[in-house]
């Protein structure tokens, strides 16, 4: 065990001066010495801020190369790390300011939480701050109309929730009896005041959730592709703006960042202006942005909140979106969408290469999402095969029976962690979380 920062900067210190190329496993002993050293950051503690995939913004798109390639789902990327930070190329000209319009505020009679009426609760997404404090966005029954959104709070672990207020918004993912694309289908919350639900609408709450009000971004915004915290009080995300919404015409990817806040958002524009929809993954002041439908894969990495940027590599091919679960800033999990099935790739040098990490047992369907806690260790949830996991990086997996269904897994630290689930007969959800870095499961109680 390191008795102080200045040991461990020291060891690290001593580590590069020795060792030109890391050697082999250095990721997993780097993980070990800070984890035993208490260490003061200001990046906050959740690593798994994802919820449910929001597969509905990509199904169009896949609608059109399924006819070709039978693609049944997908997931959206976001990518995180560099190991060796190149020269550094300024950000093309002036950020363009965009002040977003927002909808009247949106809140409940008495802003004290409410503990009635959680039984039959549908968990779909979730967001994490701490091992104890997360959010759930679910559904609580579906009329003929549409799936209600229901948020829900812990701050003790899940051994008890209360309903916050929520917007007013559907969750319409699963509903068969009026099919069609969520208004809301994902959530994140920066720290206990600051959050965001989304999908085809962005709301907004500064006040822990005892009021929401909706951005519009002037009545331009067609949907949210991605939202993700950083450092420093910003927030990242990833827009579908149209000159015409209601057709969806005129429309681009822009990838923009605001204070958590504040609701004005700029538009960050990395060297070249690159062409294509972006898919963002944050950790601290960095931020990877993926480009995909476009005819050459493209990775712009920024390490200080999207001042400088510097050329990455692509883990997937650039017409089919996957997603990413950073572990550190060098070792990196990869999910990507191939056509005909998907499959994990792993980097240990913060995404300048990629190794397969798709072994035995490692074929999934293109769905997946991929959670992992070192170069060795990790979990793929895949709505078909359900949960497996592997602990020799990939070469083989074995999947976890009770956990059939699984639909997405995330980690908040090195040993909490999530799994939302869906019977595939009956279509309802459960959560479940495991506080040992995935050795045991157990499933979370709403009632």
């Amino acid at each position: 065990m390191i008795d102080s920062d200045n040991e461990l900067i020291e060891s690290l210190r001593e580590l590069v001066t020795h060792q030109s190329v890391p050697p082999q496993g250095w990721e997993d002993d780097l993980i070990r010495r800070i984890t035993e050293t208490s260490v003061s950051s200001s990046i906050p503690l959740a690593r798994a801020r994802r919820g449910r995939p929001t597969q509905q913004r990509w199904r169009p798109l896949l609608a059109e190369i399924g006819a070709a390639l039978a693609i049944a789902a997908v997931v959206v990327l976001s990518i995180q790390a560099i190991f060796h930070p190149g020269l550094r190329s300024p950000l093309n000209g002036p950020v363009a300011l965009t002040s977003p319009a927002t909808s009247p505020t949106t809140s409940a009679a008495s802003p004290s939480p409410t503990a009635v009426g959680l039984s039959g609760f549908q968990p779909e997404a979730l967001t994490a701050v701490s091992e104890s404090t997360f959010w759930v966005l679910g559904t609580n029954g579906c009329a003929a109309s549409g799936c209600v959104s229901e948020v829900i709070h812990t701050v003790n672990g899940g051994k008890s929730f209360h309903r916050i207020p929520a917007p007013p918004t559907d969750f319409l993912a699963g509903n068969v009896s009026t099919p069609g694309p969520p208004l809301v289908s994902d959530i994140r919350f920066a720290d206990l005041s600051n959050g965001w639900v989304f999908g085809n609408t962005l709301w907004a709450t500064h006040t822990g959730g005892a009021a929401w009000h909706q951005i519009t971004f002037g009545g331009s915004l067609l949907g949210v592709d991605q939202l993700e915290p950083g450092a420093n009080g910003y927030v990242y995300g990833v827009f579908e703006i149209c000159t015409n919404p209601t057709t969806a015409s005129g429309c681009v990817h822009r990838l923009m960042r605001s204070r958590a806040t504040s609701d004005t958002w700029t538009v960050i524009t990395p060297p070249g202006n690159p062409v294509g929809w972006p898919m963002i993954g944050v950790h601290g002041d960095t931020i990877w942005a993926m480009y995909f439908m476009r005819s050459t894969g493209l990775e712009m990495i920024s390490h200080d909140d999207g001042a400088f940027w510097v050329r990455g590599a692509s883990a997937c091919e650039p017409d089919l979106p996957g997603s990413l679960d950073p572990v550190t800033t060098t070792v990196i999990w990869a999910f990507c969408a191939t056509g005909n099935a998907g499959g994990p790739m792993v980097s240990s040098n913060g995404g300048l290469s990629w190794a397969s990490g798709g072994g035995i047992g490692g074929l999934f369907s293109n769905g997946g999402t991929v959670a992992a806690l070192s170069t060795q260790h990790a979990f793929v949830a895949d709505p078909g095969s359900g949960l497996s996991v592997t602990d020799n990086g990939g070469r083989t997996y074995q999947a976890i029976a009770e956990l059939n269904g699984a639909t997405w897994v995330g980690f908040t630290d090195f040993e909490v962690g999530y799994v939302i689930t869906q019977n595939q007969t009956t279509q309802a959800t459960g959560l479940w979380r495991t506080a040992d870095a995935g050795a045991r499961w157990s499933p979370v109680s709403f009632g």
